[in-house]
């Protein structure tokens, strides 16, 4: 079989640089898809306060994403097989975008979740093809490149659509038609790409009792961390129209938090590549938690909150590649595949879960209660990280792998890197844990 065409060809001068141009359609459509989603995200909590939905209600709402995006996660795949990924992605660009229009409809709670659960669904789609397809046409030797141009393209996507809230009033219809034409424009450098098609093959099943069995430290941070951040990004946009922010500041507020899992994430790794990974898991727990007592007692409208929000997503979205680390870590080598789809489920599950808790706790005590929520939630973490550090001893620095820096929808890369780099002699069973200490 003829292998697909990369992108470049990395034993020459500046590859780094062809490569991601090579990439251009695919780095091009994430970040279109990403500005859409970013500006659509806060423009729904805000919207949500304007049409006096219950705060519960809000929640409950907005939760009904992270549902569509596990059964997206598990059937776009199967789509892809069956028709191809340029139909799979236009198809579901074109689905995302007509939901996107349904909340200027109607402002109907029930009709608003379905919307949600569709988008959630597409967009889930839409990663799993981009990703795939960005990481199966580069090499072995690039792909690690090309994964931190991915990161910045997303998460500066992310940053960017967050702003694009102040270009118009949340009341009205431009805002929702904006992020419509974004996810809909996304369709156009796919199609135009040259880069051949994905393969998407099946991932390793791996129980979740073994990944339990092997780090159970690491599970209860990715399970925690899906419910503290989806609440945060779901909840902060009616959190800053609760305590009185304008709509630029509400922007800013929820771009600072973004802005600090981009920045913090690499030295939080690094750290964790040198003290252990537990010992980071409890220690980004704590200050998580105190980042989010301190937003509790700041003046809300004050610079304060802006650096705090800045510390509280800059701690507790780096959750997740300190938990899967520190599974990888326990794990046989060739597990990676399985061992991301265990944590990915796991957190997905987590955020279903983060945003209509967090709503309930705002609604019975007030808006600050989100972060109170949060606190407690890491909190925890930390204590079970303790616990398991007192009572289990850690793996050795020499015994560690390299921490991976992972963007919120890196999920599809990573699993398909780890795929490409297993050996045939290597495809065997992976659902046994190593023996010996655990991280």
């Amino acid at each position: 079989m003829k292998s697909p065409t990369k992108f470049s060809d990395t034993s020459a001068p500046g590859s780094t640089t062809r490569t991601v141009l090579g990439a251009w359609g695919l780095l091009s459509a994430v970040l279109l898809v990403m500005l859409g989603n970013g500006v659509l995200n806060p423009l729904l909590g805000v919207r949500a306060e304007l049409e006096g939905f219950a705060t519960p209600t809000t929640g409950l709402v907005l939760a009904f994403y992270y549902v569509g995006f596990l059964v997206g996660a598990a059937v776009a795949p199967r789509l892809v097989v069956l028709v191809g990924h340029i139909r799979v992605y236009a198809a579901l660009a074109s689905l995302a975008s007509t939901a996107t229009l349904i909340y200027i409809v109607t402002s109907s709670p029930v009709v608003w979740s379905g919307a949600r659960l569709v988008t959630g669904f597409s967009m889930s789609g839409l990663f799993i093809v981009a990703e795939s397809w960005l990481n199966d046409a580069t090499t072995n030797r690039t792909r690690g490149r090309l994964l931190g141009a991915y990161m910045v393209v997303l998460m500066g996507g992310m940053a960017l659509g967050q702003m694009l809230l102040t270009l118009a009033d949340p009341s009205g219809v431009i805002l929702f038609i904006l992020a419509s034409i974004l996810v809909s424009v996304a369709v156009i450098p796919i199609t135009l790409s040259t880069a051949p098609g994905p393969r998407l093959p099946v991932p390793d099943r791996l129980p979740v009792r073994k990944v339990w069995e092997a780090a159970p430290s690491g599970l209860v941070a990715a399970f925690g961390q899906g419910v503290g951040v989806a609440a945060l990004l779901s909840l902060g946009a009616v959190y800053g129209a609760r305590v009185g922010m304008s709509v630029d500041r509400i922007a800013v507020f929820m771009t600072c938090a973004i802005l600090g899992s981009v920045v913090l994430q690499g030295p939080i790794g690094m750290i964790s590549d040198r003290i252990g990974r537990r010992r980071v898991i409890m220690a980004i727990g704590l200050l998580t938690a105190g980042s989010c007592l301190a937003m509790v007692n700041v003046e809300p409208l004050g610079w304060w909150a802006l650096i705090i929000s800045f510390l509280v997503g800059g701690m507790a979205l780096p959750m997740y590649p300190l938990a899967l680390s520190h599974i990888n870590d326990r794990v046989p080598p060739g597990s990676a595949v399985g061992v991301s789809s265990v944590v990915s489920s796991v957190t997905g599950v987590g955020a279903i879960i983060g945003p209509i808790i967090a709503a309930l706790v705002m609604d019975g005590t007030d808006p600050a209660g989100l972060y109170s929520f949060v606190a407690v939630l890491y909190g925890g973490i930390t204590g079970f990280a303790l616990w398991r550090i007192l009572t289990h001893e850690g793996v050795a620095a020499r015994e560690r792998r390299a921490f991976t820096m992972v963007p919120a929808r890196a999920g599809t890369v990573i699993l398909q890197a780890a795929r490409r780099r297993r050996r045939p002699r290597d495809r065997r069973r992976t659902d046994t844990v190593r023996p010996g200490r655990e991280t």
